[in-house]
């Protein structure tokens, strides 16, 4: 090859590497404004995750408020205890009351879950007779306690309704009838 041949092959060479350079130096910085000055980096968690955040669920159970409005209170539980029977342990959650001094619970003191079953989109669930016994006979109030428990049980996308069993018996109602729980009841939200 002759040296005019070599200096054009060279020419050419440099022409098209520096062509390649100016695109990539382009990108890089078309890529940069797209990001808005962000450097992708690793991102480092401050601590590591331990196996029980890990493990963290979020629940909502149903409360009342200081103006007798439901209102759901969100805990952050270990999902292990909803392996078994989650309906029994949400529900024991809700009967054990809020956290917070700001909401109250008018589910009846001594109430106790006897038995909970699924059958279809309906939970039935069975309380002690303490449920009808130690409830206010403000039906307002009563109203709250069907709300608590149907709001916060019907959070389980396959659960739509439910029933109430008092003592494993159907038909019963809080002692002034003034709420009867031969009804489903369902989640009107």
């Amino acid at each position: 090859m002759d040296k005019k041949k070599k200096k054009i092959i060279i020419i050419v060479v440099s022409i098209v590497v520096t062509i390649l350079i100016g695109i990539i130096i382009y990108f890089n910085i078309s890529i940069d404004a797209n990001n808005d000055g962000i450097i992708d980096e690793e991102i480092v968690p401050e601590e590591e995750i331990s196996d029980e955040q890990f493990r963290e669920t979020i629940i909502n159970l149903f409360f009342v408020n200081e103006n007798n409005e439901i209102v759901e209170d969100i805990r952050k539980i270990d999902s292990k205890i909803l392996i078994n029977n989650p309906y029994n342990e949400v529900l024991n959650l809700l009967i054990a009351g809020p956290k917070s001094d700001n909401l109250k619970s008018y589910i009846p003191n001594g109430t106790r879950v006897n038995n909970i079953k699924k059958d279809g989109e309906c939970l039935i669930i069975d309380f002690s007779k303490e449920f009808i016994e130690n409830a206010d006979e403000n039906v307002e109030k009563q109203g709250l306690i069907i709300g608590q428990i149907v709001n916060t049980m019907t959070q389980f996308t396959e659960i739509n309704c439910v029933k109430i069993l008092i003592d494993g018996e159907e038909n019963k109602s809080f002692k002034n009838s003034n709420i009867k729980f031969e009804q489903l009841f369902i989640d009107e939200d």
